[in-house]
């Protein structure tokens, strides 16, 4: 049977999950902002062939970038949604048990 404390462990555990992502996502936002930065620089100052073809590749790069980024997000939304789900889904089977079915389960 599960008791009261692994449920808050489990809750804990999910709220260090979300709140990594969260600052993966930051670093990765900062890691592209400075990519993108390093790329106008060096198409402001340096003109040539070589230039524009590094300058092509480093979009294609941070287009792929983007994309990743895109879907650590999408993740960690996913994430936060069934964390949300699985706390109504208990608010609710706690509101809805009868003669304390509920509770006999857990073990209280």
């Amino acid at each position: 049977m599960v008791d009261q404390g692994t449920l808050a462990k489990e809750d804990e555990a999910i709220r260090k999950v979300l709140a990594d992502l969260e600052h993966q996502i930051e670093n990765m936002v900062t890691a592209g902002r400075t990519v993108e930065r390093i790329k106008e620089e060096l198409g402001a100052g340096y003109i040539s062939g070589a230039s524009s073809v590094f300058q092509s590749r480093v979009e294609d790069w941070m287009a792929r970038y983007q994309k990743v980024t895109g879907a650590f997000e999408h993740f960690m939304q996913s994430t936060q949604g069934a964390n949300q789900i699985l706390n109504q889904a208990e608010e609710d089977a706690r509101a809805h048990a009868a003669d304390g079915i509920f509770l006999g389960l857990q073990g209280d």
